[in-house]
């Protein structure tokens, strides 16, 4: 079986409803779960061993699972820029002179990994009924060489990674 590698791969983005085709985004940079687990600080007891005895409770999860994507700016009405940035305007209150409509944004799709040809799947990490929870753009320097990338950091009801079959 062949060994694939994230490095130098093609990471996109896909909606579910939204857009039929995959976007491409920089990349992802974060996924990550909170579990609640209570005890496991003091020891219970100790054995004839030596041994310290601890109890330890998972309660679930302290808050939903996040993900983090990143995306270079850009103002073309089929980016990812400007699709996510148009999700993340609908969430936004009307005082803040978004659309408001926060319960009826809510987004499942799947951000995907390709090897570096760009043709092979490697995996992908599915998210049901997300929002955007944070929105933020890197500094603008006229005089430096970096290309503006805009961070989404969004809270989701579950994600599922998904490994792909490779070849051998």
């Amino acid at each position: 079986m062949a060994t694939r590698t994230t490095n130098a791969s093609k990471f996109y983005i896909q909606f579910t409803g939204l857009d039929a085709k995959p976007l491409p985004i920089k990349s992802v940079t974060e996924v990550s779960y909170e579990a609640k687990v209570t005890g496991g600080e003091k020891p219970l007891e100790s054995t004839k061993q030596g041994r310290s005895n601890r109890q330890t409770s998972s309660g679930g999860f302290d808050s939903s699972p996040t993900m983090t994507v990143e995306a270079y700016l850009c103002a073309s009405e089929d980016s990812s820029s400007k699709v996510m940035y148009n999700w993340f305007n609908q969430a936004m209150p009307t005082s803040d002179g978004g659309s408001g409509d926060w319960a009826g944004s809510r987004r499942s799709g799947s951000v995907i990994v390709y090897d570096p040809d760009g043709k092979t799947e490697i995996l992908r990490w599915n998210f049901f009924n997300a929002w955007v929870k944070t929105y933020s753009i890197t500094d603008a320097d006229c005089t430096g060489g970096e290309l503006a990338v805009e961070s989404y950091e969004f809270v989701c009801e579950k994600i599922v990674k998904q490994f792909s079959k490779l070849g051998s």
